[in-house]
């Protein structure tokens, strides 16, 4: 009887154990080598024309841009700023459809897919302004005079600065579950220090980005193969 409830307990937790790996987000191993790999396979899914180049801004910073439909130029552009952790393959099954009579353009941040990692300033609202001026100085080098712009997520509080910024770029602005922040209090009494483990917390955090430790670990994650439809 005894070994028989050792078996049900080790197929029950094997059945839980194959439930949770299932359901969790799964850790691939990475690299830019096979960032760019796997990214080609991706964008093997597009039925219009595209191409895919680096676009290198006068600071020596290169955006990886991908335009779907280049050959059509007689309506303005739409261009597709992704959200946090995101890059040029987070809509590739809708950008098909999005530049049937219009050409697309999608590129990751600064810091993001294939791009440059360039250092960002700590304070908050000069990384805005270094994002924001970095898409600007896109615009620029590829000669585009103005766009529909949709942002997602991260993009689209990214988006809309650029908007407020240069108002005359942008035709439109589509936002899709844009970020947000809540103005800073004025009055001193509505003024909230946060606990002092927060604070510790974000001491240590701080001094990194939030995806530097998986970049480092990105090589050594478990194999698991995926298919790319």
């Amino acid at each position: 009887t005894y070994a028989c409830c050792e078996d049900v307990d080790e197929a029950c937790t094997a059945q839980l154990f194959s439930i949770l790996s299932n359901w969790l987000p799964t850790w691939c191993p990475t690299s830019m080598s096979q960032l760019k790999s796997v990214e080609a396979r991706i964008l093997q899914c597009l039925q219009n024309k595209f191409l895919a180049r680096y676009v290198s801004l006068p600071n020596q910073n290169k955006i990886w841009t991908v335009t779907v439909s280049p050959e059509q130029k007689d309506h303005t552009p739409l261009v597709m700023v992704h959200g946090f952790g995101g890059g040029v393959g987070l809509c590739v099954l809708n950008m098909d459809s999005l530049s049937t009579c219009r050409t697309l353009h999608t590129f990751p941040l600064l810091g993001f897919g294939q791009c440059s990692r360039p250092a960002f300033p700590r304070d908050p609202e000069r990384a805005e302004d270094e994002f924001v001026t970095s898409i600007e100085t896109w615009r620029e080098t590829t000669g585009i005079p103005s766009m529909i712009l949709l942002g997602h997520s991260l993009g689209g509080f990214l988006a809309t600065s650029y908007s407020i910024k240069y108002p005359d770029r942008v035709k439109h602005l589509i936002l899709v579950d844009p970020w947000g922040f809540p103005l800073r209090p004025t009055n001193p009494s509505e003024i909230h220090a946060p606990p002092t483990w927060v604070k510790a917390v974000a001491s240590v955090l701080g001094r990194s980005s939030s995806l530097a430790v998986l970049r480092v670990a990105g090589p050594w994650g478990p194999v698991r193969k995926l298919s790319i439809y």
